[in-house]
């Protein structure tokens, strides 16, 4: 009972840390959609070529609320597939914090930031260009296949609703509704700023954050941390595996595990960190997957975080 009573306690605590964060952020969203809203679909430092860059230099800053509100943002087609892949692999969660503490370790600590932030530009340029070629061709079969229907329709009038359907498949859901919608749809141009809404919505956000790292808190609490450390440890050929493994758990614990194994214990290679802390994208990648309907978006990005992350930490052992 009193360790149940330790995790709720952990996870709330966890939670209240990021709540002024996600308050600020949303607050300054909304003031952002509220001035801009006509300009924000042109935003080509969210959204551009370029923008990978900007998501890895925001994604290093020790905080785990920047995956969460990427993830949100991707969601309504704010920044670009790049930038939310880049922001992932760049973050680090409780990392940095724990390294900064530990003065013998401020060599791999620049080590660390200077790879990920490299690693993750480079990932996010890659991002973008596979995700143009992926899903431009899905929209081309897509309307070639309905203007092949549009062709055999009989009427006029079943040719005019079948192309106009086509129309509506190419244009991006999310997109469409940014210009007069904002955080959650709602609309966005009025004349008076809506100051309850960031509330609202950080609050919801927040709620779902706090039963995730509940769950989490509560697997990890059954497993032991000593039991997944000896189990992280028994062969440098499956490290970067395992590691990856633990760093996909949505939860501030797993990117502790790590760099304690990795400074205090020895228990993982360098490699292995890298893998674990690149895809340990926190509580971002449960927002993605609960908010981006989108199924194949969500496996290409998971992909686009675990390949690159393994083939990188494999490359590392063995150098």
């Amino acid at each position: 009972m009193e360790g149940i009573g330790k995790i709720l306690l952990e996870a709330f605590g966890d939670t209240a840390k990021i709540l002024p964060f996600l308050f600020i952020v949303y607050y300054l969203i909304e003031l952002f959609e509220f001035k801009c809203a006509k300009k924000i679909q042109n935003n080509r430092l969210l959204k551009g070529n370029m923008s990978p860059i900007f998501g890895a230099v925001v994604g290093c800053v020790p905080q785990c609320g920047f995956s969460v509100v990427s993830a949100d943002l991707f969601t309504k087609r704010v920044i670009s597939v790049g930038a939310l892949v880049a922001v992932f692999i760049a973050t680090s969660d409780e990392a940095l914090p724990l390294m900064i503490s530990n003065p013998k370790s401020i060599k791999w600590l620049l080590l660390l930031l200077g790879i990920k932030i490299l690693f993750a530009i480079l990932v996010g340029f890659i991002a973008i260009g596979l995700y143009k070629l992926i899903f431009k061709k899905q929209k081309a079969y897509i309307h070639e296949d309905v203007h092949n229907h549009a062709n055999e329709a009989s009427h006029s009038e079943e040719k005019e609703n079948v192309v106009a359907e086509a129309q509506s498949k190419e244009i991006d859901e999310h997109e469409s509704e940014l210009a007069h919608g904002g955080c959650c749809h709602h609309h966005v141009e009025t004349k008076s700023f809506d100051w309850l809404h960031p509330l609202l919505h950080c609050l919801k956000i927040a709620l779902f954050v706090l039963i995730i790292n509940i769950v989490f808190g509560l697997i990890i609490g059954w497993v032991g941390e000593d039991n997944l450390a000896e189990f992280l440890t028994k062969s440098i050929y499956v490290q970067p595996l395992l590691a990856c493994l633990i760093g996909l758990i949505p939860n501030c614990a797993s990117s502790v595990v790590l760099t304690e194994l990795f400074l205090l214990k020895g228990g993982i290679t360098f490699g292995a960190l890298l893998t674990g802390l690149c895809v340990n994208a926190g509580l971002g990648i449960i927002v993605l997957l609960k908010q981006n309907k989108n199924i194949k978006e969500n496996v290409f990005i998971l992909a686009m975080l675990i390949i690159p992350s393994l083939l990188l930490g494999y490359a590392l052992n063995f150098i």
